[in-house]
């Protein structure tokens, strides 16, 4: 592929998002004049981006010519959400190992006082909600659609790369502006948007890099089972936030310790330890998806779908 035909599949889904951003902060402005004034504006403008890029996807997806194939939700719905349990089991596995290991290295240590059964089974049922409301999200985003039509465009390699450098970098949009009710005027969306962009360009490393492997590892996923993947994905990630939300309100960094610096200041619970063992995975999954495409497995470059077998 020629290097600015690259470019331009690259830079193609950063124009979409910037045109959903700014259509958001065009119109949060007179939608919180009709909402809830407890409704932080910040909260109203991303939120409303998110609604407007999900809205979006499905007639874009359409223009695109994307199947369900392309999608990864090519199977009935009993399978779906069988496939999605059984990947939020090992999502919540992997994390919950990881965890244990983070505290077994006394990068972070448990904070005592807030040992309370109560809590954590509080913590445990808002981690299973958030998890899925995330990845629910986020899992259609970037293992299905984006990475679907990057399938028909490009190799593998440069879809999962682009995709997970999508995901990773995503997470640093945000900004630290909270404008009160009455400092809201037309043009302040417009503000928190301009400054969200702006943090994208100091992200924390140690996050990057694992979230960034992190997005790798579950579009490989998406490769090994082409058909079905997007299930495994949505499971995968709500378990990982599940265990994040569960354990991290409950442990505190131990920052005498010589290892903290394997988990971000940023997230609490990822850094550098997830970063390597996500890329040992990664390693693993590349070698399984070469070896099926030796013995007939085939991920098209026009459909991304092909043959598997059912996990």
């Amino acid at each position: 592929m020629k290097y600015v035909s690259l470019l331009g599949l690259t830079a193609a889904p950063a124009a979409y998002l910037v045109v959903c951003a700014f259509a958001s902060a065009l119109l949060s402005y007179p939608l919180h004049f009709v909402l809830p004034r407890a409704l932080d504006y910040q909260t109203l403008v991303f939120k409303c981006a998110e609604f407007m890029m999900m809205l979006s996807l499905f007639p874009l997806g359409r223009r695109l010519g994307l199947g369900k194939a392309d999608i990864g939700v090519a199977l009935p719905r009993r399978e779906f959400f069988r496939l999605l349990a059984r990947g939020f089991a090992l999502g919540a596995l992997m994390l919950a190992i990881h965890v244990l290991v983070v505290l077994l290295l006394h990068a972070r240590e448990l904070d005592h006082d807030k040992l309370q059964l109560a809590r954590a089974v509080s913590l445990s049922l808002k981690g299973v909600l958030i998890g899925l409301a995330v990845a629910s999200i986020e899992e259609p985003v970037f293992r299905g659609f984006l990475l679907g039509s990057l399938l028909r465009k490009t190799g593998r390699v440069n879809a999962v790369l682009i995709s997970a450098a999508y995901f990773a970098s995503l997470h640093f949009l945000n900004t630290d502006l909270r404008p009160e009710y009455d400092e809201v005027r037309w043009d302040t969306g417009f503000v928190l948007v301009l400054d969200a962009f702006r943090n994208l360009a100091a992200p924390h490393l140690d996050s990057f890099l694992a979230l960034l492997a992190a997005g790798a590892f579950l579009a490989c996923v998406r490769l090994l089972y082409p058909a079905t993947g997007l299930a495994w994905c949505i499971g995968l990630h709500a378990g990982w936030v599940f265990v994040i939300k569960a354990t991290k309100p409950m442990t505190q960094f131990n920052f005498y310790s010589p290892t903290y610096y394997l988990v971000s200041l940023f997230d609490g619970t990822i850094g550098y330890l997830s970063a390597g063992w996500t890329t040992v995975l990664i390693v693993l999954l590349a070698v399984k998806i070469a070896r099926q495409s030796k013995v007939g497995f085939s991920v098209h470059p026009s459909t991304g779908s092909g043959r598997t077998e059912n996990p």
